[in-house]
């Protein structure tokens, strides 16, 4: 009498998945077949489930020199890609530039309250290049 655990499940997965050979598991099947002779060829792709027309488009891009782990789909735009670096690199130097002239506000500040401290009055002080009025 079969138990109810060796009954195997009748529900079919909602949807399938695509296998994904890694490079290193394409390098290893294509040197693996390239050695064997052509019966051994067969069991390679067997064992593996896969056909030998798949193992002729790795032989392809590997001879073409493309990465053996390229990527399925569209490519990016390359000019949306640049346009991206370009507005990132854009903030990145909005950034330094308002903590560039925090910087220079406070050592304008740091400069007149040394210059009070020295005794002279604030009216009297000599402001730093940086926040010299033009004199009208």
């Amino acid at each position: 009498m079969t138990t109810a655990s060796s009954i195997p499940d009748p529900e079919v997965p909602a949807k399938a998945t695509r296998r994904r050979f890694t490079a290193a598991e394409k390098a290893r099947i294509l040197d693996a077949y390239d050695a064997a002779s052509a019966i051994e060829r067969a069991a390679i792709c067997r064992r593996e489930r896969i056909y030998s027309s798949l193992i002729s488009n790795w032989r392809k891009a590997r001879a073409s020199g493309r990465a053996l782990a390229s990527k399925r789909g569209r490519k990016p735009d390359p000019n949306a890609v640049e346009m991206t670096r370009l507005q990132k690199r854009n903030a990145a130097l909005e950034e330094k530039l308002v903590k560039a002239q925090q910087v220079i506000d406070i050592q304008g500040k740091v400069y007149a309250l040394l210059r009070a401290c020295a005794g002279e009055s604030a009216d009297q002080l000599d402001l730093p290049p940086w926040n010299k009025r033009p004199s009208t």
